[in-house]
């Protein structure tokens, strides 16, 4: 019964923190953190450690068990006989010395396989998103090499650990055996009748099961606790208290203010240095700048997914503050997510909206001929990644997605790049003439996207001067 009861315990802590740590994922880590970490970091944050986080409650009640049954036992053993009572005193001293040598080995073990499955994980999940292209690249026998070493390395430490664990358990009953049979041997003269032996050894083997117990859940205990690097980090985030969803702020936004905003990332510098811009409702306008100059990191300030490390941006003239007009941004990426579910749903993820206006958004984005010509309409199922649509068709998706929150602000992160010209200029006019009362952001490498901007922001400094120069040429 109380196996079954710590088992239960310790198996509702890993239900109930790995949901935490998921919800804590997705509702309040940093985008700059995740961006830094990989993707076997977090798989780990809510797979292994909060199992292992589970395993250490059960394994603390183990152990405390163990703990009182065996000093019940040396209780029993020390009215029964004094001699052999410190006799087991002094064995089990020496035991534990070679006891903790083991489990220190085994905790070094156990640091290295968290690290390995971590690498294993995130080699899984990158090769399974990136299956075309390593395929295309004829890569595939590198990357099964890459992950079947990384899980040979895990396999070999875990059975490294356990064979410690069993040796842990069983050794020291395994030398008091050898030496009761030398004590015991043919002929040897004992000083104790038959039945008093018995006894005797009842009660010592008694005694080493509870012992045996207790180290084996105490060296569980141990090397999980190691495991969990930051054991109180999962406590703080399990105890964290999650802030009510915010409401869609009845304000519209109508200006949005860049003063002096910088960011940048710990390990790669300052992305974004001193940047002030105003936008205005019923204009468009268009990031432009090279690759990593941090178009997509002002994106992510613009929707309070990052805060500046100075500067700051202000809503309507800073009478709306940026967190209570977050729900009024909307973000389409260049590779819109999709979910292997029914249009339908990966339209509305949660968003409540009458077929007319799902029908009306992808009308906007030239989509719906397109999914009124499938077999179930609306209630087509997608397949994974939604490989059933081109590229193009998951981008107006997105963007058609986007449309029926209604926001004041989309910021479309080179979210037409899959379309071609003529589709990509059509479907950018009727998005400005639906949003006419909003602002659209296009964050573009597209010369031609840039062109249809009333506005541009230049981010970089070779590509200030370029800007600056198309601009000259066109007020020209």
């Amino acid at each position: 019964m109380l196996t079954v009861l710590t088992t239960y315990l310790g198996k509702q802590v890993h239900e109930r923190l790995s949901a935490r740590i998921f919800g804590h994922i997705l509702l309040s880590e940093p985008m700059a953190r995740v961006y830094t970490r990989s993707i076997g970091h977090y798989i780990t944050l809510a797979g292994d450690d909060t199992f292992k986080s589970g395993t250490i409650v059960a394994s603390l009640l183990q152990s405390f068990v163990g703990f009182l049954t065996a000093m019940i036992g040396l209780l029993v053993l020390y009215q029964f006989s004094s001699s052999i009572f410190f006799g087991v005193l002094v064995f089990l001293g020496c035991s534990l010395v070679l006891i903790g040598s083991l489990i220190g080995v085994m905790m070094k073990l156990n640091a290295t396989a968290v690290t390995l499955s971590r690498e294993a994980g995130t080699t899984f999940v990158e090769a399974f998103n990136s299956l075309r292209s390593i395929r295309a690249l004829h890569s595939e026998r590198f990357v099964m090499s890459s992950y079947a070493n990384h899980m040979h390395n895990y396999v070999r430490k875990l059975v490294q650990m356990d064979a410690i664990k069993s040796g842990v358990k069983a050794f020291p009953a395994i030398v008091l055996l050898l030496l009761s049979a030398i004590a015991l041997r043919p002929a040897a003269q004992v000083d104790m009748t038959d039945a008093a032996l018995f006894a005797g050894t009842v009660i010592v083997i008694r005694v080493f099961a509870s012992l045996g117990q207790m180290a084996a859940a105490c060296s569980q205990l141990l090397t999980d606790i190691r495991a969990v690097r930051d054991i109180g980090a999962l406590v703080k985030l399990a105890q964290e208290e999650w802030r009510p969803l915010a409401g869609i702020s009845a304000i519209k936004v109508s200006t949005i203010g860049l003063h002096q905003v910088s960011f940048g990332y710990d390990d790669r510098g300052h992305v974004l240095r001193d940047v002030s811009f105003r936008f205005e409702a019923g204009h468009t306008y268009a990031i432009v700048g090279p690759s990593g100059a941090g178009k997509s990191t002002l994106a992510d300030i613009l929707l309070g997914l990052s805060l500046p490390n100075s500067g700051a941006v202000t809503v309507n003239e800073g009478v709306l503050s940026l967190e209570a007009a977050r729900r009024r941004f909307m973000l389409v990426e260049q590779q819109p997510k999709i979910f292997s579910t029914t249009v339908r749903e990966n339209l509305l993820l949660g968003a409540a909206a009458n077929d007319d206006a799902l029908h009306a958004a992808l009308d906007v984005v030239n989509l719906d001929d397109t999914v009124r010509s499938l077999g179930e309409g609306l209630d087509t199922r997608l397949t994974y990644l939604g490989e059933n649509f081109s590229g193009g068709q998951r981008q107006r998706l997105g963007i058609a997605r986007a449309l029926i929150r209604q926001p004041d602000v989309l910021i479309l992160d080179e979210a037409t790049s899959a379309l071609d010209l003529d589709t990509r200029i059509e479907v950018v006019a009727k998005l400005r003439t639906h949003m006419r009362d909003g602002i659209i952001i296009f964050i573009t490498h597209d010369p031609e996207i840039a062109a249809l901007a009333d506005e541009v922001l230049p981010i970089g400094e070779p590509q200030t001067r370029a800007v600056a120069a198309t601009q000259e040429g066109r007020a020209d």
